[in-house]
């Protein structure tokens, strides 16, 4: 006979008890007793930004990689909504929010860090041939070898800039030291910039200087990932998952861009 095991509902609200608060139960609380826990909840979901969230004063302010920014007005009335006055809303927003801070991150979840995998690996290069297709030299070919150089552009503005790094923080060297393929990219990155912008750039050329930038691709994730893996404080994780947005979307644009580039300039051995 099989047994099917029930699964007891989360509580409205955890307590530090066994059972937790239930609605009925908080709406039977005291004034005083509903605020404590309204600002325990809030305390326990949401936290200062300059706890952990990436700062990059060139993007504009605070990089929200955890999600928000959130209102603790609107977060209040959403989870206390119909159960709470509004005064008493207003009330818990006013407290949380008498140190400055008007817009709040989440506190850490296991999933920010647990579930990370890199991304599947990027196409390979050994499917085109240096020789030129039909299409060398038509209008398609050079606007997509426009894009190709604008995102390799912007791959070296990101590569150039500083780390983005959370308030508060200091720069621990054992997550700010990158792999050897980013460091080979650089000089890798001047070399298919330059071969790009010549009026026929070589496809042998293209694919012998994007090889790096594959490598770089598949090396950062991989990287960041075990630096995350293996960083036991709260803004160093912060720094590794920034580290991953820094690197891995440009890298990525880069490369899908100068392969769409070569799916179209270069003939193909299948």
């Amino acid at each position: 006979m099989s047994r099917t095991t029930k699964t007891l509902a989360q509580p409205f609200l955890e307590d530090g008890s066994q059972w937790g608060v239930s609605r009925s139960a908080f709406r039977r609380m005291r004034k005083a007793e509903k605020r404590d826990l309204m600002l325990q909840w809030f305390e326990q979901n949401f936290e200062d930004p300059a706890e952990r969230t990436p700062y990059e004063s060139a993007e504009g302010g605070y990089i929200w990689i955890w999600g928000g920014p959130f209102d603790a007005r609107e977060e209040l009335f959403s989870k206390f909504g119909g159960i709470a006055s509004e005064s008493l809303i207003e009330e818990v927003a006013l407290e949380v929010e008498k140190g400055g801070v008007v817009l709040w991150a989440p506190t850490p979840q296991r999933d920010d860090y647990d579930d990370y995998e890199p991304s599947s690996e990027p196409p390979t290069l050994d499917v085109f041939l240096d020789e030129p297709s039909d299409a060398y030299g038509k209008p398609q070919e050079r606007q997509l070898r426009a894009r190709a150089r604008k995102a390799l552009d912007e791959l070296q503005r990101i590569l150039d800039a500083p780390v983005p790094i959370g308030i508060g923080h200091n720069r621990p060297p054992e997550i700010l030291e990158e792999p050897d393929e980013i460091k080979e990219l650089r000089p890798a990155l001047a070399e298919l910039r330059t071969e790009l912008a010549k009026l026929n750039p070589a496809i042998e050329a293209v694919k012998r200087w994007a090889a790096p930038l594959r490598r770089a691709l598949i090396a950062s994730a991989i990287w960041a990932a075990q630096k995350i893996d293996k960083a036991v404080d709260a803004g160093v994780k912060a720094m590794g998952v920034a580290i991953i947005a820094r690197y891995s979307e440009s890298l990525r644009n880069a490369f899908d861009a100068v392969i769409n580039w070569l799916d179209i300039a270069a003939r193909h051995l299948f």
